[in-house]
């Protein structure tokens, strides 16, 4: 499920507040520049996973509908085949799920 833009920017806040009090990093630019810079990593991101879910569904679907030899397609779990065309599909892509 992907978390609501309220979320995202609650997240993008705390990322910055703990960076800065931690001293990890020392901004040059306004708080709030880098905050919306989070939240553009944080959006671009969910939103390469959802590319990946999509075509992960279809694969398996597909997968699923062709059969696999040895198993009947009763037997085949189209959840589990997502997932691991999904995880397949990330790490050609080098994505990290």
């Amino acid at each position: 499920m992907r978390p609501s833009p309220a979320q995202i920017e609650r997240v993008a806040d705390a990322l910055v507040k703990r960076l800065v009090q931690a001293k990890v990093v020392e901004l040059d630019v306004p708080d709030t520049t880098v905050r919306q810079r989070f939240i553009a990593l944080l959006q671009a991101n969910f939103d390469e996973e959802a590319v990946i879910e999509r075509e992960a569904m279809a694969e398996a679907e597909k997968l699923v509908r062709q059969g696999a030899p040895g198993i009947r397609r009763e037997d085949l779990d189209q959840r589990r085949v997502e997932q691991l065309v999904k995880q397949r599909i990330a790490k050609a892509r080098g994505f990290v799920l």
